[in-house]
């Protein structure tokens, strides 16, 4: 018979957030190796302008993706979490949800055609930015706010890994020289789709929800509900893009692969951020929704286990940024190294930034608060970018721009929890009832 200790173990690792966790590190960190593995394959075969010319049409197609989340994968997954006990509602929810984002994803299109034909410098790529627009569609198909809501996201291992590995293998078969670079955008985006076809066909088998005629009330409704946080989305990833964008347009493609080389490694980095906060979001929403103080005594007990980790991995990139360009990229991707020490803090930063601004001020219903910082942060963003990127090479200044940006967004969500978070019993009392809903 294990010991008390040991059944207390046991009992953490089968607690449905440590499965959710783990399942989703599995999917981020398949996320970061499959880049790891074609990425030196690509950079070699492919020249730097074509390189960068995929990354360009990614970052402009961000712009749509952004669009079609609509800030759904957080105020969705909050309306899910909370009716999680009613299949009705959530059937509800999630036909009203996926026609929203449908009718987006179609306005999106449009407007993508449009600009794209319309500006000569992108009309000869037309066919790489429709490919790249598979994404999008993949981002329609796949409701991951539903799987976050109900918390059984450990049913997607399997989707990602196997689209990831379908790419893979595709990149590797096909892709053999720089004028195959079509194929290689085709597969990696199309991946994606295929990931979302996979993951709407599991709905029904793993969860409550079933598709019922929304009214457009519902839709409307759901629009508007997610308006607050897709303005303050649209303002953290639409200048990410905008940035690249304008880098393009100021130095052109090659730069942009520079840029885009080092900072894949940093996106891979913070993507690993990514399963804590989809995990503990709709178990930390729930409680704010029963127990306010109980809530708050889970933020502050785990803050600092949420990001010790990515500070240590931030220093890693810091000061190992060279020979980590080295083994990854061949030496004509060395101008990159030191774009990589500038934006190297970022995975700590954002991690600082979630536990104090999707923690608390999301989950606990403070999202027009949260709006103003990230839209005070996408001004700071045109504020400081243009400025750089004429007085430092252009590469160097979108980089340091978003560490500014970082820097700012971290500290006023820290201020702002600090401002208004104020537990009306005594922690230890707080505490104790913690670690019975935990």
């Amino acid at each position: 018979m294990p010991s008390p200790l040991v059944a207390k173990g046991l009992a953490l690792l089968r607690h449905r957030i440590v499965k959710n966790t783990a399942a989703l590190f599995v999917v981020q960190i398949s996320t970061y190796v499959a880049p790891l593995i074609v990425i030196p394959y690509l950079s070699r075969v492919l020249s730097v302008a074509h390189y960068g010319l995929i990354a360009f049409a990614t970052s402009f197609n961000f712009y749509f993706i952004t669009l079609v989340e609509y800030g759904f994968n957080l105020t969705a997954t909050r309306r899910i979490a909370i009716y999680r006990d009613d299949p009705q509602k959530i059937s509800k929810i999630f036909s009203s949800v996926m026609a929203a984002k449908t009718l987006l994803t179609v306005a999106g299109f449009l407007i993508m055609v449009t600009v794209v034909l319309a500006t000569p410098k992108l009309r000869a790529n037309f066919a790489l930015f429709c490919l790249a627009y598979l994404a999008v569609l993949g981002d329609l198909l796949f409701p991951l706010w539903l799987f976050q809501g109900l918390q059984k996201m450990e049913n997607l291992v399997w989707r990602d890994l196997t689209s990831k590995l379908i790419a893979l293998a595709l990149i590797f078969a096909f892709v053999r020289r720089d004028s195959d670079y079509m194929l290689a955008a085709g597969f990696q985006f199309g991946s994606t789709l295929l990931a979302g076809i996979v993951g709407l066909c599991t709905v029904p088998f793993f969860t409550p929800a079933r598709w019922v005629l929304p009214s457009l009330s519902e839709t409307l409704t759901a629009l508007r509900e997610g308006w607050p946080v897709f303005l303050s989305m649209a303002g953290v990833y639409a200048t990410d893009s905008t940035n690249i964008l304008v880098l393009g347009l100021k130095s052109g493609p090659t730069d942009v692969g520079y840029y885009t080389a080092s900072g894949r490694l940093i996106v891979a980095a913070r993507m690993l951020v990514q399963p804590v906060v989809t995990a503990v979001y709709p178990h930390i929403s729930h409680m704010a929704s029963k127990a306010r103080e109980s809530a708050l005594a889970a933020l502050q007990k785990y803050s600092l286990f949420l990001t010790a980790p990515f500070l240590a991995g931030s220093l890693i990139l810091l000061f190992g940024a060279s020979p980590i360009m080295q083994l990854i990229y061949s030496a004509k991707y060395d101008p990159a190294i030191p774009l990589l020490r500038i934006m190297a803090l970022s995975p700590f930063l954002l991690a600082w930034q979630h536990v104090y601004s999707t923690f608390f001020m999301l989950a606990f219903g403070y999202e027009k608060d949260w709006s103003k910082i990230i839209i005070q942060g996408a001004v700071l963003n045109f504020v400081v970018l243009f400025p750089l990127v004429y007085l430092m090479w252009p590469p160097a200044g979108v980089a340091a721009t978003g560490i500014v940006v970082n820097v700012f967004i971290a500290g006023a969500t820290y201020a702002f929890y600090r401002k208004n978070s104020r537990p009306t019993v005594p922690k230890t009392a707080a505490a104790a009832e913690v670690g019975t809903e935990l």
